[in-house]
């Protein structure tokens, strides 16, 4: 529910001000209630100061509740906001992500293949920790590739055998299960050059 600020502050201040009014009505009331010498004015004023204190009780309790609704509604806003934000850099990185396949990996940097097979390796652990959460899976996924791009700034990344890496990796974000590299290649560097073909002349 939106929230008019001015609207909030004016009605906190007119109950603020009610509290007050009501107060010194019922400091009144309670003067004039033990000052009273008949048994029944005594008796009319003591329940005209209770009536007034249970107001003055109800109009803090209407204060603070209202305060409560507001930063509730705040704390909605905030969190909207950051599923908004992860959301859009999901989308984001899907599409830089889709862009690179389509270019194809000789258009990948040594770094950016390098991060690719990492990934490839990690993928189904992460899916498994995630126990098929896709929402926990993405959440996994954007820690992965923030460490892999601070990881990607060191000098002789591209370089690092793919299963030392990842089993780093595995290792700093606490997911259980074992690696599966499926062949010799995908163990070796971004920047080990492929082997040449065979002489079949």
């Amino acid at each position: 529910m939106t929230v008019n600020p001015d609207k909030q502050a004016r009605v906190e201040a007119m109950l603020g001000e009610l509290a007050e009014l009501g107060l010194m009505l019922a400091r009144d009331l309670a003067v004039q209630a033990r000052a009273a010498e008949d048994a029944q004015e005594k008796v009319a004023l003591t329940a005209a100061f209770q009536k007034t204190s249970r107001a003055v009780r109800l109009t803090l309790a209407l204060d603070f509740q209202l305060e409560r609704q507001a930063a509730r509604a705040a704390r909605e806003a905030e969190l909207q906001s950051r599923e908004d934000l992860a959301a859009r850099n999901r989308a984001e990185r899907d599409a830089a992500r889709s862009a690179d396949l389509a270019a194809g990996p000789a258009a990948l940097s040594p770094a950016e293949r390098q991060k690719a097979r990492v990934r490839g390796v990690l993928n189904r652990l992460l899916w498994t920790e995630a126990e098929g959460d896709q929402e926990e899976f993405d959440v996994l996924l954007e820690d992965l590739d923030a460490r892999l791009d601070e990881a990607a700034q060191a000098q002789g990344f591209a370089d690092l055998p793919i299963e030392a890496l990842a089993q780093r990796l595995k290792s700093d974000m606490q997911i259980a299960g074992a690696l599966v590299v499926t062949t010799a290649r995908s163990l070796a560097p971004a920047n080990t050059a492929r082997p040449p073909l065979a002489d079949t002349g």
